[in-house]
Order: C-alpha cells, then structure tokens, then sequence
C-alpha cells in the first residue's frame, strides 16, 4: 500500500545518489585542478625568486669589480700618466687661487 501512495519517491531515491556522486567526482576535480595551478604558481615563483637572487649577486660582484677600478684609476701613478698623456702639467705658483 505504501508503494501505491508514494511510487516515484524510490525513483528520485535511485536518482540521488548518482546526482551527488556526480557532485563528488566534479568537487574533486575542482580541488585537484586548483590543487595543480598552485603548484605551478609556487614553482613558477621560485624560480622567479632564484633568478632574482642570482641577478643581485651579479650586480654586487660588478660592483665590487667596478670599486677596484675606480680605485686603481685614482692612485697617483695612474693620474700622473694620464695627465701626460692628455698634455696637463702640475700648477705654477701663483696659478693656485684659494678661497675662504
């Protein structure tokens, strides 16, 4: 008797379950793809990161090189044969103007 009154409700029951399975199987898929972008997007700035640190210690290595340059370029040999080549000579007396 229950079954006359109430026939299609053992049909949605059938139906139910594979309506939510369904669900599962898509939330899962939604999970694993973000769970596969994040990953990438970590290694991606990683990476990034890495390429940054490696590029700041070329820039402090040039640097250091260039400071050394600099350096030998300012010692007083290397002024005194630059200023023959280009013609200079050091001041007379009386060429030198102080000022306060």
């Amino acid at each position: 008797m229950l079954g006359k009154h109430f026939p299609d409700r053992r049909r949605r029951g059938g139906r139910s379950w594979i309506f939510a399975f369904a669900l599962g199987v898509l939330s899962c898929l939604l999970m694993l793809l973000t769970l596969v972008w994040t990953n990438i997007e970590r290694v991606d700035t990683s990476y990034f990161i890495t390429r940054t640190h490696e590029e700041i210690a070329e820039r402090k290595d040039h640097m250091a090189k260039l400071e050394v340059e600099k350096e030998r370029l300012l010692t007083p040999h290397e002024l005194r044969q630059n200023a023959v080549k280009y013609g200079m000579h050091e001041p007379f007396p009386g060429q030198i103007r102080r000022m306060e």
